[in-house]
């Protein structure tokens, strides 16, 4: 292995989900190929790609525990924790802290994935 490249994740509504990650995460659209689907790719830095991909929901009708630290989710490493919890209040987005204590906060997009916001420090 060489690295991480990318993760995937399936919405309902591919404009809608980019709208969050952009407006929301300030997260830029990338080149995307025509896959045959509506979805966006997104830069997390690096290299490494968030891919939203509107697609038929496998999951759908799974109960997701509240705490999105107990579900399946991707982490983004911030700057700035505690500048992210006020923005993201401002924004109207509800999130939870972590619960064992480190610099993180967990938070939903508008179809149930689950964000890590952690701090390193």
């Amino acid at each position: 292995m060489t690295g991480f490249d990318h993760v995937s994740i399936i919405v309902a509504d591919a404009k809608r989900a980019f709208e969050f990650y952009h407006h929301v995460l300030g997260l830029e659209k990338v080149a995307r190929p025509d896959l045959g689907f509506p979805g966006y790719w997104l830069d997390l830095g690096r290299g490494q790609t968030l891919h939203l991909m509107e697609l038929p929901n496998p999951c759908q009708g799974v109960k997701r525990p509240a705490h999105g630290g107990r579900d399946d989710h991707f982490a983004l490493r911030v700057d700035e924790l505690e500048q992210w919890a006020a923005w993201l209040e401002k924004k109207g987005v509800p999130f939870t802290r972590s619960h064992s204590g480190r610099m993180a906060l967990f938070l939903r997009d508008p179809d149930g994935n689950a964000i890590e916001l952690f701090e390193c420090g």
